[in-house]
């Protein structure tokens, strides 16, 4: 971590944000002092602008959070004519020297928004100061959540997991800060407080591209489910207003030409951005793919025909040399395009009703209202739809399954797994061409047993270099 404040200056500035981290290591030639700015709405709306720009970071929402939680799962099978990226973290061959270098990126942010918040008191009080204070704090506690996800155990996992390493929580500016990491419990019990506080303050709506009470309500009922605080998280998802999108509108999300369905996203500027979060999967040149990852042929095989996803995420497209895939085209760009720059979606309605569901049947004996609140998402996906009436551990199943269908390629699958205490499971045979040849995934990595520490992605060895007292995670 000092490894990442020692970058920082105690200066405002706005990133013109590019795919990779190490752009955002450049200082700014737009720096301005915290003394002479932040004096304005207008000072605090572009600083507000900053902080949203840090969420493209390419270890984060840019890349590699979107995708790494299904590379590193069975979502997803290595093509073997692509650029072999992310090959490390598919094959579970991380370490301190090959680590995700996530915590760039959610530090930056943290620093921006503690920027806002340590100056807010120069606008009047009011709803515009409200809402930037809540903006802010939501934005840090949106990203000591998603390190915690990444780095830490999750509360659900293990009867220790609340004792166990959390990440540091930065509620000042100061460039030289050294935090030890404290618990799992204080660092989801900052996460949550946060996000309660957050919601008194912040406006009902300021668009999909910034964060809203809705979105703020939506991460609750996330962060609640993970803490395993299930009542609260059925709480926290009943005061969303937000709708899952229909059929109709559906495969227009993932070409940004709806927001159906779209709580919040962070949305780019596709000429000065141009973050090409689809690139992750695959690229095109001439009308056929060049693959990275593909689907695997089981998880592709577990959308119905009726399910608009199927279409809607995935094509059956072949490479230059004539092999055949289930590619994944979720974030394949906006009509017409193929250079996978979309705007990263931050969390949807249809999530939130699989938090409430899940959350309905951990509590046990709410067997109707989670069914109700799977419904919900399955009606608007299956053309014909039936419900299949679930109870019990048919029903949690059930849930799990939808999850894994919804949020593909969105950045769940590694925690969700992980949050369940379960394992992942490979196929021995299936290759990556489109209808299950080619080349399988080695027997080495078949398998992650259920409690592994891999589980928990190492703290980068350049972190703990220039501060050793920092704590690595067991088992590296």
């Amino acid at each position: 971590m000092k490894n990442i404040y020692k970058t920082l200056v105690v200066v405002f500035s706005l990133l013109i944000v590019q795919s990779c981290d190490d752009e955002l290591n450049q200082l700014p030639n737009n720096a301005l002092s915290p003394s002479t700015y932040y004096n304005t709405a207008e000072d605090f709306d572009n600083a507000m602008r900053g902080v949203y720009s840090g969420f493209l970071g390419g270890s984060y929402y840019g890349g590699s959070l979107l995708s790494r939680p299904d590379i590193m799962t069975s979502n997803v099978i290595l093509a073997q004519a692509g650029r072999r990226s992310n090959q490390a973290f598919h094959e579970w061959r991380h370490s301190p020297n090959l680590a995700w270098g996530m915590m760039f990126s959610p530090y930056v942010i943290t620093n921006r928004a503690n920027l806002i918040i340590e100056n807010i008191d120069n606008l009047d009080d009011g709803p515009t100061k409200n809402n930037f204070l809540g903006e802010a704090r939501t934005a840090r506690a949106l990203a000591l959540f998603d390190m915690l996800k990444v780095y830490s155990k999750i509360p659900t996992q293990s009867a220790d997991a609340g004792s166990s390493l959390g990440m540091p929580i930065i509620t000042g500016t100061d460039p030289n800060v050294r935090e030890l990491r404290p618990t799992v419990a204080e660092s989801y019990a900052f996460v949550i407080s946060e996000l309660e506080a957050s919601r008194s303050l912040i406006n009902a709506d300021n668009g999909v591209g910034r964060f809203n009470k809705d979105a703020v309500n939506a991460l609750l009922s996330r962060a609640y489910l993970y803490n395993g605080q299930y009542q609260e998280a059925i709480n926290a998802a009943n005061a969303v207003n937000s709708a899952v999108a229909d059929a109709a509108s559906f495969p227009q999300v993932w070409l940004d030409g709806s927001e159906a369905g779209v709580i919040m996203k962070i949305n780019q500027d596709r000429i000065l951005d141009g973050v090409g979060i689809g690139i992750e999967w695959s690229q095109s040149v001439g009308g056929t793919v060049i693959p990275e990852y593909v689907m695997e042929f089981d998880m592709y095989n577990l959308y119905a025909g009726n399910d608009v996803r199927k279409t809607s995420y995935v094509q059956i497209l072949p490479d230059a040399d004539g092999n055949i895939y289930n590619a994944i085209t979720k974030m394949y760009g906006e009509a017409g395009q193929v250079n996978g720059v979309v705007d990263p979606k931050i969390i949807r309605a249809a999530e939130v009703y699989l938090n409430k569901a899940e959350a309905h049947a951990m509590l046990g004996g709410q067997d109707a209202q989670a069914l109700a609140a799977l419904d919900m998402v399955r009606s608007n996906r299956y053309s014909g739809f039936v419900s299949g009436n679930e109870t019990g551990a048919a029903l949690l199943d059930a849930i799990k399954n939808e999850r894994r269908l919804e949020l593909f390629a969105e950045g769940h699958r590694l925690f969700d797994v992980k949050r369940w205490n379960e394992g992942i499971s490979r196929s021995a045979t299936n290759g990556e061409f489109f209808d299950g040849t080619g080349t399988p995934v080695p027997g080495s990595f078949l398998n992650l047993p259920a409690g592994s520490h891999l589980f928990e992605l190492p703290i980068p060895q350049a972190e703990i270099n220039v501060y050793p007292e920092f704590q690595q995670n067991p088992g590296y």
